[in-house]
């Protein structure tokens, strides 16, 4: 029996239509931006007529299936390759020195919240462009498919499917569309206090935008050519309390908004970790403290804004960047990586094995994380997941290391890509080689839907062959 039939393939464009249609809509926001600031909005104008019109023509020409795991795995992979292949348009029509790969590479990598760029002189771009970038990256940070259920409010086991297959489990409420609904709400609210706090702060109302959406959603791009430009104390501490965001839940921050107790263990172990790594990094490398803990949680956010050259820290400082590029921020947020509690169900797993060696046979230990008892799936998910993780670092850093590139900075790159983290070396650039930039987008898109959905819709079609040939 096929996995896959010519049914499913037509529903799954079915639903694919839906976002093909958001997008060439919200292709049309940055063309007020240009009649605002009496810019050429061209770039924009047939990219979003050929989404809408084509997305409308599938709509029409497919019908719609019963929604079910695999079916939402796909449709999960190919609508954040689809978003982002939509969203070069603007960049590869509106950047002269840009090739079509140039342009794919810089939307997945707003779309994904990654935050690496190919502009060489980000300044000189319209309006328009950075506009486009940055609505990508707020939309990227709680997920295309996040957007569209929040968008068409639509109920079901389908809703609740494309929720999971987009990385996410933790439920704010029963249903699957109050908790969407309810994460725009906060991710709005956080949105607009960002956007007055920074205003306030000395920065202009375009820069005060443009620098919440993306900072709010960990993604890291900037209206300059630095990657964080304002370094006075007052504008460095909004950025934080935002970005700190990212590596705290939207449950948990739904519990802060309506007064609730709560305890977690992620946000917990990644204040210690953050201040302690801080710490080390101003020790080590001879920098301000408020630099140090800037780029720190700059890392485990994923948000990747750095006030301090990279290149110029020492090697433990990069190794602790790595570790915490690596791990990421909690389970539900905006950030990427392998996770912290996958991280610390891996820790505490090995912690067991250590001791089930030491203890008695007879002894009863008790496996748990906090108050919660660890069982075998989530155990085994941890590990899938950070392993499967690791060998796409190790194989990004392989195809880098092969281009001629130092191994410590492939390794630094690697991670940064996979993790979307969006912090560099040097090796991410206009003049890096095609090969770095194509294993670049495949590295964003696998690590932003933390790998299974990308395995799912390459594996079916070759399980369905080899189901033939038997």
């Amino acid at each position: 029996m096929k996995l896959f039939k010519r049914e499913d393939i037509i529903g799954i464009m079915h639903e694919l239509a839906y976002l093909m249609m958001i997008v060439g809509f919200l292709m049309v926001i940055p063309v007020f931006v240009g009649i605002y600031y009496n810019e050429n909005y061209e770039n924009f104008i047939f990219p979003a007529m050929f989404s809408i019109i084509l997305g409308a023509i599938i709509r029409t020409l497919t019908k719609p299936v019963e929604i079910k795991l695999r079916h939402a795995m796909v449709i999960s992979a190919v609508a954040w390759l689809m978003a982002s292949l939509l969203g070069a348009l603007p960049f590869y029509l509106g950047i002269d020195y840009f090739s079509y790969i140039d342009a794919v590479f810089e939307s997945m990598s707003a779309w994904t919240t990654t935050g690496f760029s190919l502009i060489n002189n980000v300044e000189a771009m319209p309006h328009t462009i950075l506009f486009w970038r940055s609505l990508e990256q707020w939309i990227g940070g709680v997920g295309v498919l996040v957007m569209m259920i929040g968008i068409l409010m639509r109920s079901g086991t389908a809703t609740a499917l494309f929720y999971k297959a987009e990385a996410r489990e933790e439920k704010i409420l029963p249903s699957t569309v109050n908790t969407v609904k309810t994460i725009w709400w906060i991710y709005l609210l956080y949105t607009i206090l960002g956007i007055c706090g920074l205003y306030l702060s000395g920065l202009s109302l375009w820069e005060a935008v443009n620098l919440t959406m993306c900072g709010i959603c960990t993604g890291g791009m900037s209206v300059s050519n630095l990657s964080f430009p304002y370094n006075t104390v007052a504008k460095m501490i909004m950025i934080l309390i935002m970005i700190i965001g990212g590596i705290i839940s939207f449950s948990i921050h739904h519990k802060i908004l309506t007064g609730k107790s709560f305890r977690d263990i992620q946000t917990d172990f990644a204040l210690k970790v953050l201040i302690v790594s801080a710490i080390i990094v101003a020790i080590s490398s001879n920098t301000y403290i408020i630099d140090a803990l800037f780029t720190v949680v700059s890392a485990m956010t994923s948000t990747g804004y750095t006030t301090i050259d990279i290149k110029g820290l020492n090697n433990l400082s990069i190794a602790i960047l790595v570790f915490l590029m690596a791990i990421g921020g909690g389970a539900g947020t905006t950030a990427g990586g392998i996770k912290i509690i996958r991280f610390l169900v891996m820790v505490k797993t090995f912690y067991y094995e250590l001791k089930e060696i030491f203890f008695p046979p007879s002894a009863v230990i008790h496996e748990k994380l906090g108050d919660v008892a660890l069982n075998y799936k989530v155990v085994r998910e941890s590990f899938v997941i950070g392993f499967v993780f690791v060998m796409h670092y190790i194989f990004t850093a392989m195809v880098f290391i092969g281009l001629g590139y130092e191994p410590y900075k492939s390794i630094f790159e690697a991670v940064s890509l996979t993790s979307n983290i969006g912090m560099s070396m040097g090796i991410v650039n206009i003049n890096m080689p095609l090969i770095g930039k194509i294993v670049g987008i495949l590295a964003m898109w696998i690590g932003r839907l933390e790998i299974l959905p990308i395995y799912v819709f390459v594996l079916l079609p070759i399980v369905d062959r080899i189901k033939k040939l038997k």
